[in-house]
């Protein structure tokens, strides 16, 4: 069935209202200055020869369901040097995102022996992160043509599950409102859901603007459905400020399983995703050179456990209240025993036996809830009823996974249940892989040549002797200085160090002929040079040589 035809297919009713998409909507792209589609230039986007291949794949993808089941991972990058698997790095990872969640013990903290790291991959941030993060999940590109931002913004609109999308949104956000006080008419409910509805538009923010809205945990459910497979969201639980103290809570972390789809229609292996900043990142692994083979047969595993509560991570937007459900009447339905069997039913799931060093976070699971609630009630304090809200449905809906019996572990440590995760990429992917790396080792000589990196540049002063890679920027405004009194102290000051002038006068360090440095021979550089270099500075030295 093609991606543009899931879910829309469902008989009207009384929420019509809700669902009907704007006259403004349409499903053309909005072109940006110039009338062409916004080109992304991040990571593997970067390859132009990989165009003709990305747009083979996106067609490939709405034609075909199957697209939808891929897993997209890195190939080994250990296997260049290290300068240039350092660039790499650089250019495919968040590195701010990983730092931050590995920082605060939400990622990779099951990483020891077996268990393999992930790397949030770099996402472009101009309000389709969540799509972009999706698609590059996926298949390793950015959602550039908004198809998968189109189909979302659909199943909302007018798909067949939109409804029921509409009642676990409005059940969740009751439960929000009534800690405040708060108590919506039907027509602002309706006003509300056409808001969220609006913002999945494929449309920009404004005509001035080539962003797009950001979206919400919502749209991550509505986007489990597009994709008929689960998404899990790893997220700090909290937005803090520069000094870790505790601001407001983060909602987004948890399971979105597509729980209007039967199992047998799903895909198995969930898309991972990171959240940090306000921003969405694809999670993936990096096949090892023993098993590239293996790795996407026999996938590899990571726990569905919250490592500062010790609990399940939470299935967000679980209950569906039923067509026929009296919003006016008292509600109290709670998914807390089936939370786990919805997880079980949509993935596939394992015990896996930690060591004490991987579970050691956990060992302090009570310690740590009552750090966790403690900040959030903190937070509750600061913020009136939303934080409240949040830091009682964070305690309350969560459970812990059971372990099995002791004679399991052998004594060897704890079990948790984890996820399957099997990378399986599509068949272009070496051939983009290829194209890219020959892309970036273009963009890396470059970067080598421009900020002279290429060989080590030698500063001298009195008796000692500093390496480091030129600056031509920094040159260049050096030279600019007026020229100052020469029996001055001679002190230099570079970046964070100071160099001190040894001699005994600055005459007799002018006038000296031995192997000592001297001041460079171009006419008003007020660096130093040495015998090596003819007595010219580095960068007066690099610049006669390329002439």
């Amino acid at each position: 069935m093609p991606l543009h035809d899931i879910g829309m297919n469902g008989a009207l009713s009384m929420y019509d209202a809700v669902n009907q998409e704007g006259s403004s909507s349409s499903n053309s792209l909005e072109p940006t200055v110039g009338g062409a589609t916004k080109k992304l230039f991040r990571g593997i986007s970067r390859a132009t020869k990989n165009d003709d291949i990305i747009t083979h794949v996106r067609l490939h993808a709405w034609q075909s369901s199957s697209m939808l089941e891929f897993t997209f991972s890195l190939p080994d990058l250990s296997i260049y040097p290290d300068d240039f698997h350092q660039f790499l790095e650089k250019d495919l990872i968040e590195e701010g995102c990983l730092a931050s969640l590995e920082a605060a013990g939400r990622l990779n903290w099951w990483c020891e022996g077996k268990h393999r790291v992930l790397w949030p991959l770099a996402t472009t941030g101009d309000g389709n992160c969540l799509l972009h993060a999706a698609s590059l999940g996926m298949w390793g590109f950015h959602d550039r043509e908004l198809t998968l931002r189109e189909s979302l913004h659909n199943t909302l609109s007018r798909g067949e599950y939109r409804l029921a999308l509409f009642r676990r949104w409005r059940w969740r956000q009751m439960g929000l409102n009534a800690v405040s006080g708060l108590a919506y008419t039907e027509e602002e409910w309706i006003s509300e859901w056409q808001g969220i509805v609006d913002m999945a538009s494929v449309h920009p923010r404004n005509q001035m603007s080539t962003s797009y809205q950001s979206l919400e945990e919502i749209h991550i459910l509505a986007l489990a459905h597009v994709l008929r497979r689960p998404i899990i969201v790893i997220a700090d639980t909290m937005l803090r400020d520069s000094n870790g103290v505790a601001l407001a809570p983060i909602p987004f972390g948890g399971i979105y399983l597509p729980l209007e789809i039967p199992v047998a229609q799903c895909h198995r292996t969930p898309l991972l995703l990171a959240y940090h900043s306000a921003h969405f990142s694809p999670l993936v692994t990096v096949d090892s050179r023993s098993d590239p083979s293996e790795g996407s047969i026999e996938g590899y595993s990571i726990p569905l456990v919250d490592p500062d509560t010790g609990h399940l991570y939470p299935v967000l937007f679980a209950i569906d209240p039923g067509s026929d459900c009296d919003w006016n009447a008292s509600q109290n339905l709670s998914y807390m025993d089936t939370m786990d069997t919805y997880i079980k039913e949509y993935l596939d799931c394992e015990e896996q036996i930690f060591s004490p060093g991987e579970i050691d976070r956990l060992s302090e699971s009570d310690a740590a809830k009552n750090k966790t609630a403690k900040q959030l009630m903190d937070v509750a304090k600061q913020f009136g009823s939303i934080g409240k809200s949040v830091s009682k449905k964070f305690l309350a809906m969560t459970k812990r996974p059971k372990s099995p019996p002791a004679s399991n572990s052998g004594g060897y440590g704890d079990t948790l249940l984890c996820v399957r995760i099997r990378s399986k990429r599509h068949q272009y992917a070496d051939e983009m892989f290829q194209n890219y790396f020959e892309s970036a080792r273009a963009r890396y000589l470059q970067h080598r040549k421009t900020t002279g990196s290429a060989s080590e540049m030698n500063y001298g002063a009195g008796k000692s002797k500093f390496y480091a890679a030129s600056d031509s920027d920094s040159h260049a405004s050096v030279s600019k200085l007026p020229a100052t009194n020469p029996n001055k102290d001679r002190t230099l000051h570079l970046s964070r160090s100071t160099f001190y002038n040894d001699q005994t006068s600055s005459e007799e360090f002018l006038t000296n002929n031995d192997d000592r440095s001297r001041q460079c021979q171009t006419q008003n550089c007020p660096f130093f040079g040495s015998s090596e270099n003819q007595y010219y500075c580095s960068q007066c030295w690099a610049d006669r040589r390329h002439r």
